[in-house]
């Protein structure tokens, strides 16, 4: 009997999957440090790191993210006066740190929205300035992929096997469809308000959700605000020009990591090759929904850098490369998240709303 009055302890399943995510980072890392041909021993070897390429392949990376705010800011600075170089540096961090942290950094834009509308920016014009960015950053993307693919199709073909050919494969149509989708909801409101007034009214039938009509309307209102603010962004064509130069040349930066840590090592190496090699392994690394595509990122990076590097050293690379490029961005990110209390989440999440709305 006492024991039926006591109240059971429900873990949530997204502790779980945190926990487990952590526990898969430490052992991996544990990996990469201890094991035979790890960092540990490739220090006890006597290899002489370059510290200059070292610090190179930081600053380079350090620049993507820098670049990642600048573009933020000529976006929003197109359609808020309000906006400041400062707030896109509270946001582009903000944004660096939930996408590390999310499945598919799926974390990542949504949270920008959260505080750039803490920072008194309209959410409707952050999610029409995020929503191009993103589209931007996937339309170069996908021309860097297949202009690496038609340049050195010999050299990637010695790594596909099955599993390579359908993660190229997925990967090139995961960035199409995002594409199609994200176009459709910019530019053609007719389409999109047809499609989710249609997933309205079958909820609406489920009881999922109330007042079906209501939620047309403020949906309508969603739309118009969003679309009108795509308008202005979309007219000035310098700005997206200047927009997708800047995208091109913080990709590179982000690219150019494990090219510097070869060089640090004193690998000779093509600076194109590897640059090709990092656009593959970023597009498919990012087809696993954990977070930084853990596990996937690192057996890519060891698969098409694996001739560059030797037994001794690739471990240590792979350990360097997830240190710049996600470990420490972590770290170097958090203080600036601006972290509060789910409650507190879900109040500027409501405001948003209403701001959309109104």
């Amino acid at each position: 009997m006492k024991e039926n009055n006591e109240r059971r302890i429900r873990i949530p399943w997204s502790l779980i999957f945190n926990i487990v995510i952590l526990i898969l980072t430490g052992m991996l890392i544990t990996y990469f440090v201890f094991s035979e041909g790890g960092f540990i021993d490739l220090l006890n070897s006597g290899l002489q790191i370059s510290v200059a390429w070292m610090l190179t392949g930081i600053f380079v990376h350090l620049l993507n993210i820098f670049l990642d705010m600048t573009i933020i800011y000529l976006f929003l600075k197109e359609t808020c006066k309000e906006m400041t170089f400062y707030k896109a540096f509270i946001c582009g961090l903000t944004g660096q740190f939930f996408c590390a942290i999310t499945p598919s950094a799926t974390g990542g834009q949504p949270m920008q929205v959260v505080s750039m509308t803490r920072m008194n920016i309209p959410a409707s014009k952050t999610v029409a300035a995020l929503i191009q960015k993103f589209l931007v950053w996937q339309f170069t993307l996908a021309t860097v992929c297949i202009i690496a693919v038609c340049a050195r199709f010999g050299f990637f073909a010695q790594f596909f096997n099955f599993p390579m050919w359908v993660g190229s494969i997925v990967g090139f149509t995961a960035q199409i469809g995002m594409i199609v989708v994200l176009l459709l909801a910019s530019y053609c409101k007719p389409l999109t308000s047809r499609i989710v007034n249609w997933f309205i009214n079958i909820f609406g039938k489920l009881h999922i959700i109330k007042n079906p009509e209501e939620k047309k309307k403020s949906v309508e209102n969603t739309l118009n605000s969003f679309h009108e603010n795509n308008k202005t962004l979309n007219k000035n064509k310098e700005l997206l020009i200047k927009v997708y130069a800047i995208t091109a040349v913080q990709m590179i930066s982000y690219f150019l990591v494990p090219f510097c840590i070869a060089r640090s090592f004193g690998i000779e190496c093509d600076v194109f090759d590897m640059l090709c090699a990092q656009a593959y392994v970023n597009m498919i690394s990012c087809l696993v929904p954990l977070p930084g595509g853990s596990g996937a990122a690192e057996y890519c990076f060891s698969v098409f850098f694996g001739s560059y590097f030797t037994a001794q050293t690739i471990k240590s690379a792979i350990l360097l490369w997830r240190t710049i490029t996600y470990y420490g961005t972590i770290v170097f990110t958090a203080p600036f998240a601006m972290l509060k209390s789910k409650k507190s989440m879900e109040e500027t999440l409501e405001e948003n709303i209403n701001q959309i709305q109104s």
